[in-house]
C-alpha cells in the first residue's frame, strides 16, 4: 500500500469517527495496518478508539505503545498514553512518558504542565502542583484549555484545605 493509500485510510477513519461511526473507522485503520503493520499513526488512532470509545484499555495500551515505537516524533500517542497511564494509576510510568513528550516537536506545553500538576496533586506535592497549573495557564492560548486548568486549580485548593487538618 502506498503512503497515499495509507493517508486515505486515515482520512476515511477520521471522517467515520466524526460521524460517530466508530466500527467503520476501526475497519479503515485495520485495513491500513494489514498492509503496513508499522504505520504508527493508525496504531495511535486505534489506541485512541479503544481508550475513549470501545473501553478496552489493554488494547489501547498495546496500540499506543506501537504508535510510540513506530512514530516517536508524533505527539498524539504521548498525549493519549499519558492520559491512559494516569487514569490507570500508573503514575511513575506517566511521569516517564511526560518526560519523553517534552522532547517531541509540537507537544503543547500547556498539556504537559497540566499533567505534571495532576501528578503532583495526586502525590501530595501541593506547591509543585500549583506551580505546574499556573505554568499550564501561562502556556495555554485556548480558552477551553484554560477553563480545564482553572477547574483543576479549584479542585486542588478544596482538596488542599481538607488535608491540612
Amino acid at each position: 500500500m502506498t503512503l497515499r493509500m495509507l493517508e486515505q485510510c486515515m482520512l476515511d477513519a477520521k471522517r467515520a469517527f466524526e460521524e460517530q461511526l466508530f466500527l467503520e473507522g476501526k475497519g479503515y485503520l485495520e485495513e491500513a495496518l494489514e498492509e503496513e503493520p508499522i504505520y504508527g499513526k493508525a496504531h495511535n488512532h486505534l489506541g485512541w478508539l479503544y481508550m475513549y470509545h470501545l473501553n478496552d484499555l489493554e488494547k489501547a495500551e498495546r496500540h499506543l505503545k506501537l504508535a510510540l515505537k513506530y512514530t516517536s516524533n508524533y505527539k498524539e500517542p504521548y498525549i493519549h498514553m499519558a492520559t491512559l497511564l494516569f487514569d490507570m494509576g500508573r503514575f511513575e510510568e506517566c511521569q516517564v512518558i511526560l518526560e519523553q513528550a517534552k522532547l517531541v516537536p509540537g507537544v503543547e506545553k500547556s498539556f504537559l504542565f497540566n499533567e505534571y500538576g495532576r501528578l503532583n496533586e495526586i502525590k501530595g506535592r501541593y506547591r509543585s502542583a500549583i506551580r505546574s497549573y499556573r505554568d499550564a495557564i501561562r502556556w495555554s492560548l485556548n480558552e477551553h484549555e484554560i477553563s480545564i486548568v482553572k477547574g483543576n486549580i479549584r479542585r486542588f485548593k478544596n482538596k488542599r484545605w481538607f488535608f491540612m487538618f
